[in-house]
């Protein structure tokens, strides 16, 4: 069996187009972002086909650029794979890492489309074709409460992810520590104490500062405090874990294995947070959760992306001994759901893998042409 044919197409839905007026809280929903607005959500979509006539689909992130991404996979790492077996894995997965170690997101979108080749091929679902899973549900919390105006504003929005049945909802902060806490304070009162409530820095403190509001999130009973100065910097993220009785989380932009093994070397985190369109695909978040076992450190998957991202990575979760908890973001995203003709399984803060071969899934082609950016 050969591959014939590999497409990478980007996806791209305008917020302006979609809303008009965007809100402020939409282009700017986190501290990252500050100086680099949200305009709209953006995919890109990986077709690769055989000379048996199957095809397998995966998603590589968006994010910055979704025409950027496609243009490597379609004009680096498609000539890699052509006329290569696809069921030769690990092999084509190494020639892909040599050629392009700079560029993991191409990597993870054609990695995804190979697994569900392969359970194609096989007539089986990722799970078994990973190992067999050791849960049928996928605990999940809902992401962003974004940034707000006021506390009561995302108390209300926090309320609305409890009425959608989470048990967990995740807040974004940055803007200040009285600020954060005063937001903090209202969200734990909107959800109770039987809800987890989670928060997001991305980046927006030093190491001072972080120990400063680590120690007020102890007191509210915060679950955990994720990226509380720059990703980069996995020494300071250590100094501030050893300070402070909460669990340090990071991980969402890291793209290899490797910079998660520096990550983990460093003592940095509690809690690793691979993205699956971003590190390297099924692959990619495969290795890293067993680097992170070695080290007894968790799995919480970052959710960010379009369904097809979504359902894979559901499905490695269900595998993962490690792991601990999924990010299903609900920012607005018209490519979250009607993408695939099939729908995410979610309900009463679980969601479970869907059923069939390799990812379970098929495109559906009028979102495809509607949202196509190139």
């Amino acid at each position: 069996m050969k591959i014939t044919h590999v497409e990478a197409i980007p996806l791209f839905a305008s917020f302006a187009e979609a809303l008009g007026e965007v809100p402020p809280e939409l282009a700017v929903p986190a501290f990252s972002m500050r100086s680099n607005p949200l305009l709209g959500q953006g995919a890109v979509i990986v077709r690769i086909q055989t000379d048996a006539g199957l095809v397998g689909i995966g998603e590589a992130m968006g994010r910055p650029g979704p025409r950027g991404t496609a243009a490597h996979i379609n004009e680096v790492l498609a000539p890699l794979l052509l006329g290569a077996d696809p069921r030769h894995q690990h092999a084509l997965y190494t020639a892909m890492n040599e050629a392009m170690r700079f560029a993991p997101m191409g990597i993870s979108g054609v990695d995804m489309a190979l697994w569900d080749l392969r359970g194609k091929i096989y007539g089986d679902s990722l799970p078994n074709l990973l190992g067999g899973a050791v849960r049928d549900s996928i605990d999940c919390y809902a992401s962003p409460i974004p940034y707000l105006p006021t506390p009561a504003a995302s108390a209300s929005k926090a309320r609305e992810f409890v009425a959608a049945g989470f048990g967990a909802v995740k807040l974004k902060i940055g803007r200040g520590i009285s600020f954060d806490i005063a937001h903090v304070e209202a969200v734990g009162a909107a959800i109770g104490a039987d809800r987890k409530l989670l928060v997001d820095a991305n980046g927006a403190y030093t190491v001072h500062q972080s120990i400063a509001l680590a120690k007020e999130l102890v007191r509210l009973g915060v679950y955990w405090l994720e990226e509380p100065v720059h990703p980069e910097y996995p020494d300071d993220l250590a100094r501030i874990r050893r300070r402070v009785d909460l669990p340090v989380v990071s991980g969402e932009w890291l793209g290899s294995w490797f910079q998660f093994r520096d990550l983990l070397r460093a003592e940095a985190v509690d809690i690793i947070m691979p993205n699956i369109t971003r590190c390297g695909g099924i692959t990619g978040i495969m290795k890293i959760a067993d680097l992170a076992m070695l080290d007894n450190v968790q799995v919480a998957p970052h959710g960010v992306g379009a369904g097809v991202g979504i359902i894979a990575a559901v499905a490695a979760c269900a595998v993962l001994p490690n792991f601990l908890i999924y990010e299903y973001n609900q920012l607005f995203n018209p490519l979250r759901h009607s993408l695939m003709r099939e729908p995410i399984l979610y309900e009463d803060g679980v969601l479970r893998p869907n059923e069939g071969t390799g990812l379970g899934l098929s495109l559906d082609a009028g979102t495809i042409a509607k949202y196509r950016a190139g």
